[in-house]
């Protein structure tokens, strides 16, 4: 049952266990505390399932079988062990049928355009982010792939299947009691901080309980107390936990403290944690910084990061001014070459890549014509990808499949870039826009076993990774995850905090190179297919 609830290892038990209905993690619970087994199913008889979705689920008849499931076993218990436990199951699952109740005649006491406001705002945030996988009772809520029933990539805001749109045209009191309390649960979610809480609820059951405790250990991680419940009511409680919870981060925000979040890449559940204490100069590796003191001359012994701008100011003078060293299209992407294979090196990883814009010209305020930041295409962007040197050897002779590997990590890179831009520069109303857009990221994170999901990971073997989003100020305003700095891993252990931390220092030094250069706005003309070939192959 363990190797259930952590796919064979691959998720912490925990968040396996949060997937789980109250009633299923009751039986979960006491099948371990009793020491009870599972035997062979036989007609009629209880059953414990594996979803075609990944949860754990137990039906007390075998009949009840949903097509695309995987049968664990049946319980093997004597007769009134057996009726205790259906009685306590019985018992929590009624408790959460009564919750998802209330909830429902919360939503049907408000205001309809209230409603429908909510309902905008989930579906919007539902289109432009990273998939979501939720549950409510019986019922499975995504936006991922073939089976989803949200809006997102694969559904549109108007697809026949698309619950959304459906509760859009509904009375709210003929609403199904699982979907209103996934429209109210998301909506208290959503005002508890970013648009990123959904995510954060990946993989997870959603009841009152459960969202009143997720918030409740956020503001205790933000270093607050949640608000006294007192006699309040389910609806109060949550209310209030979301605004202490969102008014705690936006502080936090404001202080210039690091979120990052570990994603657990076979449920993409995605835990936001704060990175203590900030990452200074010193945790960029000692390679990395000697290289820098010899190009740059920033001291290795240099404190924080910052300090490192002014030198960066001048430094970029130089380096436009270079000539490109052979291999290159300027000394600017030849240093980006260096410094990404310097990091892959001293991180033990098997490459590290940095993407961005070929041209300053699109994110001018008031771009037009060919430097249309909406007409630009994929090719319009870069990504520096190097490898180290074992991951080379690990082709052997290979170069041919060598090169297709770092070319396909550099276009799903620029893809990147190109899917953040509207929302970057600020301009996802514009008319008229592009529909296929995500919110640029705004923090770190660390991925684990992300080769279980998403397609080109799967192909790659990107199996654990560091993402670090960086943004520049140019043209009197920020552009938000216009960078990134990115390390990947397809074998051996996962990324640790003190990786991550290596990652946010060498991202912020990163950083204020691309700021310095910004002046001089440079033309990035490498990175592309025929240079990997010709500078790898």
């Amino acid at each position: 049952m363990r190797t259930v609830l952590t796919l064979d290892g691959r998720l912490p038990e925990e968040v396996g266990r949060a997937a789980l209905t109250g009633a299923d993690r009751l039986l979960v619970r006491e099948i371990s505390a009793r020491a009870l087994r599972l035997g062979p199913v036989s007609e009629g008889s209880d059953l414990l399932i594996v979803e075609q979705t990944g949860r754990l689920r137990f039906l007390w008849n075998a009949s009840d079988f949903p097509a695309g499931s995987h049968i664990v076993g049946s319980l093997v218990t004597d007769e009134p062990t057996r009726t205790e436990l259906r009685r306590r199951y019985r018992e929590r699952q009624a408790a959460e049928e009564a919750d998802r109740a209330e909830l429902h005649k919360y939503l049907m006491s408000r205001p309809r355009d209230e409603i429908q406001d909510d309902l905008e705002r989930i579906g919007h945030t539902l289109l432009h982010m990273a998939p979501v996988q939720l549950y409510v009772g019986d019922k499975f809520f995504s936006n991922l792939g073939k089976t989803g029933n949200l809006p997102g990539k694969s559904m549109s805001r108007t697809a026949a299947g698309n619950i959304i749109a459906g509760l859009q045209a509904t009375p709210v009191a003929e609403w199904p009691d699982e979907e209103a309390a996934f429209v109210a649960l998301s909506a208290f979610l959503l005002s508890s901080g970013t648009q990123a809480r959904l995510e954060e609820a990946n993989g997870t059951h959603l009841t009152s309980a459960a969202v009143a405790a997720f918030m409740t250990e956020r503001i205790r991680g933000y270093g607050g107390e949640p608000p006294d419940a007192g006699e309040t009511s389910t609806v109060a409680r949550l209310t209030s936990l979301a605004e202490r919870c969102a008014a705690l981060r936006q502080d936090h925000l404001r202080n210039g403290t690091v979120f990052y979040r570990l994603i657990h890449g076979a449920n993409l559940n995605k835990t936001e944690h704060l990175l203590r204490p900030a990452a200074g100069y010193p945790d960029v590796p000692l390679p990395l910084r000697a290289l820098l003191e010899r190009e740059a001359g920033i001291a290795t012994d240099t404190t924080t990061v910052e300090e490192t701008a002014p030198a960066f100011e001048a430094f970029g003078e130089a380096l436009h001014a270079a000539p490109a060293p052979r291999g290159f299209s300027s000394a600017y992407e030849a240093l980006l070459t260096r410094f990404m294979t310097t990091l892959a090196e001293a991180t033990a990883s098997d490459v590290a890549m940095g993407r961005g814009p070929r041209s300053f010209a699109p994110l001018d305020p008031g771009s037009s014509g060919p430097d249309d930041p909406l007409a630009l295409r994929t090719s319009d962007f870069f990504c520096c990808v190097a490898p180290s040197a074992a991951f080379t050897q690990s082709f052997g002779e290979d170069r041919a499949t060598l090169v297709k590997t770092l070319s396909a990590y550099s276009a799903r890179m620029r893809f990147n870039t190109w899917h953040y831009l509207p929302h970057t520069l600020g301009i996802t109303d514009r008319v008229p826009g592009r529909d296929d857009w995500f919110f640029a990221p705004a923090m770190p994170d660390v991925t684990h076993h992300s080769d279980q999901h998403h397609t080109g990971h799967v192909t790659f073997s990107v199996r654990f990774a560091i993402r670090v989003p960086l943004g520049i100020d140019h043209a009197g305003r920020r552009l938000p995850g216009l960078y990134d700095l990115r390390l990947m891993r397809a074998t051996g252990e996962p990324y640790t905090t003190e990786d991550l931390r290596a990652a946010v220092a060498c991202g912020g030094v990163l950083a204020a190179l691309h700021q310095a250069m910004s002046r001089h706005r440079p033309a990035v003309r490498d990175f592309g297919n025929e240079w990997f070939r010709a500078f790898y192959g």
